[in-house]
């Protein structure tokens, strides 16, 4: 991730952000945006609640019936306990007819919470209806206390029918003033009352009033998402770049080739793309055909030591823009006043004559085969138009391909342009070979040994670090001089425009005076810098 090694810096992760904002903007907005519409299309949920305080009971014998210290807290779980039990549900939903739920499903959408250091139980009950939440949360409180009261009363009934048996004994057997039936007629007294008036353990402190909705929280659970796919967002960017195993700079082409750059050519213009021309024809004052000039200038400082005039221009795989690079440097060299050949060598898909919109035949297999002269199969190309005088300009010819071949061996494709090559080597001041990518065709490689130099175009963000890894092997094996490389798809930077040809949109065009004599004007060869000091 890192364009220089070393551990990575701020700046990366930001350019990695950049470089997949698609991917990160498409989770980071796709998760609260379903996380939203799943919480509107849920059936909404409300919540009731009501407060029971509970009243352990004191320590005490009434009528027989013992009751010990209590504790608290734990006598309050253990009301809890009793409140889940079915008879306590049965009992609620007998207060609410209207309520249609079975046992189990009243226990399933109630609960019941002890309050942490209190003596309170909350009911609460949940429904999609908000006033049968209300009616039943009420009802399941009430229904408890019910079952507490109804419980100890039970207790107090089972002892009080023991103690009028043992009574109703005594008195069959005249036995009326012991000290016995005394006792006996004492706790049938206490228990009569307690069941008169029975002890109330729990109370209803308050009714439910108002259900509210609990589910869905789509505020919350939309917050909730954004953080989520926040997080997810940064994942995906970096999981896609840890995935993508493509070259992205021209640091990565150059440390792994260990050749020099001699140009980063930005797209072409989409006008210019479209309609498959050259940018260096159709916009020769554009910040795009500058760059093919910068090329043209490097190249000249590349080849100084060289002295190559045999240049084969190749790249590893196809789409990378071998043959528009190798025309447009054509034209380049020969607006500079350069005699250029261009010559297409990759027989198996040719480009050059649609580049050029030249008839494809005769041309290189025509020539190979004998059935075309070399005057009939090269093409003279005008490269400038009408608006633009000659001043230094040198001549551009295009030799086609002739008929594609599937099957080049059978052509004896390496020696036939060797032979071409050699024929053409003083008939112009530059020979541009475009030829078949590296890796794809076995005979560029065997084609290398009879050119002076390289050149290897690459394309960023297109060729993957493998193929990068197989074109340095690959390029090592050949035994031409490799003068540098070009990349393109290069992002079109300010400095690339920094000059500008020709006059300015509204500007008058400023009409040079001709030569003095006709000698000039018939060949055509006159410098603008002569014409210049004429003028002056």
């Amino acid at each position: 991730m890192t364009t220089h090694g070393g551990n990575p810096s701020l700046l990366d992760y930001l350019q990695v952000i950049s470089r997949r904002k698609w991917t990160f903007l498409a989770t980071f907005l796709l998760v609260p945006i379903v996380a939203v519409v799943l919480s509107l299309k849920q059936t909404p949920v409300y919540e009731a609640t009501a407060d029971v305080l509970l009243k352990p009971p004191v320590a005490s014998d009434i009528g027989g019936v013992q009751t010990g210290t209590v504790d608290p807290a734990r006598f309050a779980a253990t009301q809890a306990l009793l409140a889940r039990v079915p008879d306590v549900a049965k009992a609620a939903l007998g207060k609410v007819p209207n309520a249609d739920l079975t046992v189990d499903e009243f226990l399933k959408k109630s609960g019941v919470v002890q309050t942490p250091g209190g003596d309170y139980l909350t009911f609460t009950f949940k429904s999609a209806d908000p006033v049968l939440a209300t009616a039943l949360a009420s009802a399941y409180a009430h229904a408890f206390t019910d079952y507490s009261v109804n419980n100890n009363l039970q207790r107090y009934q089972v002892h009080l029918g023991d103690v009028r048996r043992q009574l109703d004994q005594l008195t069959a057997a005249g036995d009326t003033h012991s000290q016995v039936y005394k006792g006996l007629a004492e706790d049938e007294r206490e228990l009569s009352a307690q069941v008169d008036y029975p002890e109330t353990t729990a109370e209803v402190v308050r009714e439910a009033d108002k259900a509210f909705k609990i589910a869905p929280r789509t505020k919350r659970n939309g917050g909730i998402a954004v953080v989520l796919g926040l997080i997810l967002g940064l994942g995906a960017a970096f999981l896609a770049e840890a995935l993508d195993t493509r070259v992205r700079s021209v640091d990565k082409v150059r440390d792994a080739l260990g050749i020099p750059v001699l140009g980063q050519l930005p797209t072409p213009p989409k006008s210019v793309a479209k309609e498959g021309k050259l940018v260096m024809m159709a916009a020769p004052t554009s910040q795009e055909a500058e760059s093919f000039r910068t090329l043209r200038a490097n190249l000249a400082f590349a080849n100084a030591h060289h002295k190559a005039r045999v240049l084969m221009v190749t790249s590893a795989v196809d789409q990378e823009g071998k043959s528009t690079t190798v025309a447009n440097l054509a034209v380049a060299l020969a607006r500079g006043g350069r005699s250029v050949v261009l010559i297409d060598a990759d027989l198996r898909s040719p480009r050059l004559h649609a580049l050029f919109d030249v008839p494809e035949k005769p041309g290189l297999t025509d020539l190979v085969l004998g059935d075309a002269e070399l005057d009939e199969a090269l093409r003279e190309i005008n490269i400038l138009d009408a608006n633009e005088r000659g001043g230094r300009v040198g001549r551009l010819e295009v030799l086609p391909a002739g008929d594609a071949l599937h099957d080049p061996d059978e052509l004896g494709a390496e020696a036939a342009i060797a032979r071409v090559l050699q024929r053409m080597r003083s008939r112009a001041d530059f020979i541009l070979v475009d030829a078949a990518p590296l890796l794809r065709v076995g005979d560029t490689v065997a084609l290398s040994a009879h050119v002076d130099a390289l050149l290897v175009v690459v394309r960023l963000k297109s060729l993957r670090n493998a193929t990068l890894e197989e074109l340095e092997r690959t390029l090592a094996a050949t035994p031409a001089a490799k003068l540098g490389v070009v990349v393109t798809g290069a992002p079109l930077t300010s400095r690339l425009g920094y000059r500008r040809y020709g006059p300015p949109p509204e500007s008058p065009v400023v009409q040079l005076p001709g030569p003095t004599d006709g000698t000039e004007a018939e060949n055509g060869t006159s410098s603008l810098s002569e014409r210049l000091r004429t003028w002056t």
